[in-house]
């Protein structure tokens, strides 16, 4: 399991990540692509992904 996902520990920034996808162009931005900026983003202010919503 990746350091950025992992269980609710209760540490404060346990957080749920959030991909959408497009209808309307589908060029966007993937949702593996939308994954690894989460983690990302999750990951630069010291927290993690719990799950993940739709």
């Amino acid at each position: 399991m990746d350091v950025a996902e992992r269980p609710w520990d209760g540490c404060g920034k346990c957080l749920v990540g959030v991909r959408r996808l497009s209808r309307m162009r589908a060029a966007t931005t993937s949702p593996e692509r939308q994954r690894q900026d989460v983690l990302t983003a999750a990951a630069s202010i010291g927290g993690h992904i719990i799950g993940w919503g739709r």
